[in-house]
């Protein structure tokens, strides 16, 4: 009785609802609830919030052919994140886009590239593009919608014309798109040569597209409750992650695994799911359980470390979710694929039988020199960037694509975790801090 006596206008409501029904007039009951000022408080969802908060500073790091851009990001919502990316970087992100427009086009059959003009092209690719989206948006994390329209309302502000939210969401659909082989290891205990927990992650996709010439690493500072600050090993204007780490030394690799049946883009985009999984998760086994959990979309398998030790492979699809974990079995068999694995280390790759034979001699030796020199022998010619994770230390050495030499062969730099925790007006190049509100949003 207390809780009706505190809202008497549902009292009133329901009273004339009764009176309406009584005379037949369904739409005047959809009138009197619906558009009572206490019924539509409730009824409409809340505006996001997109005051921009927080700052974003940049520096660089390594020099000659591997030059990274650092980018590092703070706010107390996510739209302000992406809007100072883009505020920041963006004649640097429109490359990026014009680069990765460019290489989709990989997308459209040999046959029909003979006949489509420019803008044909464009057109082709776009419809594709956006039908893969729509398929999407509604399993993608709000936080990341919410970064990519401040990431597009950023551009805006920094006078970059030609990159709208739609175009961001295209780019942001290619990657489940176009799946394909990479490979993973990870080395623990008796396996390394310093008791160091040792991360692989070779990216052997986007070779192509223009990305290597626009390498990021993105270090988002967590101003939220119960959220890991980490790292995201991507591209300027690419806002989902492929290859990262974070505070608490979880790490993730991934590639594409087959196509079983039942795959469908109607699920949450691998690039904003291992996001998620890194801002959320303390543990390789955490990491496990959102990836189990969350409703997933085509066929990948992951590998996951921690700082503790903690390694598990896993092998997902849309409909399945098989796990395993190091020094679990001595063989790992999914469908016909079998692969043979040894006492502290999991590992799989494109080429799995040659980078088992190497893990069986180098057991016991890797430390960085030697996972560098392994990555070398199971590099595929696409690769696009490859990463070592000591996740003991929380450092990181990356190596990018150098036109069409495969990352893998290219100079490595190293990324230090004191690195992570670099301060703004010391000695970066750029820095934006916030404001009271947003200009013109995008819809």
């Amino acid at each position: 009785m207390r809780a009706t006596a505190d809202r008497p206008w549902i009292k009133t409501t329901v009273c004339a609802v009764l009176l309406v029904v009584l005379t037949g007039c369904a739409s005047a009951v959809k009138t009197v609830v619906f558009q009572h000022p206490k019924a539509k408080k409730i009824f409409t969802p809340p505006k996001p919030d997109r005051h921009i908060t927080g700052a974003g500073w940049t520096n660089s790091i390594g020099d000659g052919t591997n030059v990274i851009t650092v980018l590092h990001l703070t706010g107390e919502n996510y739209y302000s994140l992406g809007y100072h990316h883009g505020e920041l970087l963006g004649p640097e992100v429109k490359a990026t886009i014009e680069s990765v427009e460019r290489g989709a086009q990989k997308f459209i059959p040999k046959e029909a590239l003979k006949l489509l003009s420019e803008k044909g092209k464009r057109q082709f690719v776009n419809a594709i593009l956006d039908r893969a989206w729509s398929m999407m948006e509604r399993f993608v994390p709000e936080e990341d919608l919410e970064e990519m329209a401040g990431l597009a309302d950023g551009l805006k502000a920094a006078g970059i014309t030609g990159v709208d939210l739609a175009t961001l969401h295209r780019v942001h659909a290619i990657p489940d798109l176009g799946e394909t082989s990479c490979s993973a290891l990870v080395a623990k205990g008796s396996a390394t040569r310093d008791g160091h927990v040792y991360q692989l992650r070779v990216l052997d996709y986007g070779g192509g597209f223009g990305l290597e010439r626009h390498p990021l690493i993105t270090v988002y500072h967590s101003t939220h409750t119960n959220e890991n600050t980490f790292i995201d090993i991507g591209w300027i204007g690419f806002v989902g992650l492929v290859s990262g780490m974070n505070e608490k030394g979880v790490a993730i690799s991934e590639m594409g695994f087959g196509n079983p049946p039942g795959e469908t883009l109607a699920g949450e985009p691998m690039i904003f799911l291992l996001k998620r999984v890194l801002r959320n998760a303390d543990t390789a086994e955490g990491a496990a359980s959102i990836i189990r959990a969350a409703k997933r979309n085509n066929s990948y398998a992951y590998w996951l470390g921690d700082r503790g030790g903690g390694a598990i492979g896993m092998v997902t699809s849309a409909q399945q979710c098989q796990m395993f974990r190091v020094n679990e079995c001595e063989q790992v068999s999914h469908g016909t694929a079998k692969l043979r694995q040894f006492t502290d280390v999991i590992y799989a790759g494109h080429y799995g039988e040659r980078q088992g034979k190497l893990v069986e001699q180098m057991r016991g030796t890797f430390d960085l020199a030697a996972i560098k020199d392994m990555a070398k022998k199971i590099r595929m010619n696409s690769n696009l960037h490859t990463v070592i994770f000591d996740l003991t230390t929380g450092d990181l050495c990356v190596a990018n694509r150098h036109g069409s030499v495969p990352a893998a062969e290219c100079p490595y730099v190293d990324f230090h975790y004191s690195d992570w925790k670099s301060e703004p007006l010391a000695t970066h190049s750029r820095m934006v801090t916030s404001s009271a509100a947003a200009p013109a949003q995008s819809p």
